[in-house]
């Protein structure tokens, strides 16, 4: 496992990388109860959810200590790998499968994480505002709809990094209003090549406090989403 994180210029040590055998072998054996993923073997799960997950180190200078909501958790991920390779982060898990809150859960235990939180809930149900100095995101939905999840969550000149895939331009150009709405701006759009597969991590700031009545139910977002 060593020579990927090295390939990819991330810095590990041997506790780290006895975590991830563990969290790998964990996803593996719940995969099989709970359908969780459907990239299951070994060396995807690797590349895949944990290079994919904390490759964002390379490109972001996270503070010791910064908070963190990760939208849309799934089984961990960015969350966990992000945890694992930095424990000085504080990072809550949102996701509003119990089945899958349960896992993060089950899984941060036998890693002995104590950096994580955990919120079983929907985004826009949230009731925080301006708490946390980034959020991420991936493989969720669209852009312009998770913008409306993550930006009345950030404080003032946070961060938020949605992780996309190679046709992120479009979603890009889609979201230029939400941007405007929701007093965010696009900072960057961060391409990189993961074994062959182009990948993007789009890097928006906020610089303008949301607007109230910001984010909407879920069923005015889908049907009209900014």
């Amino acid at each position: 496992m060593f020579e990927y994180f090295e390939k990819y210029k991330l810095e590990v040590s041997d506790d780290i990388i006895n975590k991830f055998s563990i969290f790998a072998e964990y996803l593996i054996s719940e995969n099989k109860k709970y359908n969780l993923t459907a990239i299951c073997e070994p060396e995807q799960i690797i590349i895949k959810h944990f290079i994919d997950s904390v490759i964002i180190l390379n490109y972001l200078d996270l503070p010791a200590g910064a908070s963190m909501l990760d939208i849309g958790a799934g089984a961990g991920f960015p969350s966990v790998p992000l945890a694992v390779m930095r424990g000085d982060l504080n990072i809550t898990c949102l996701d509003s499968s119990g089945k899958k809150i349960n896992f993060i859960k089950s899984a941060a235990d036998k890693l002995g994480l104590d950096n994580l939180d955990f919120i079983c809930g929907r985004a826009e149900d949230l009731k925080v505002r301006e708490s946390y100095d980034y959020a991420v995101s991936r493989a969720v939905a669209r852009l312009n709809i998770l913008c409306e999840f993550a930006a009345p969550v950030l404080k003032m000149g946070g961060i938020f990094c949605a992780y996309k895939a190679k046709d992120a331009q479009s979603e890009i150009s889609e979201a230029a209003d939400a941007f405007k709405i929701l007093g965010l701006e696009l900072v960057n759009n961060i391409k990189f090549e993961l074994e062959g597969e182009e990948r993007v991590l789009v890097i928006i700031k906020k610089i303008r406090a949301t607007p109230g009545k910001y984010p909407r139910n879920f069923s005015q977002i889908s049907k009209n989403p900014l």
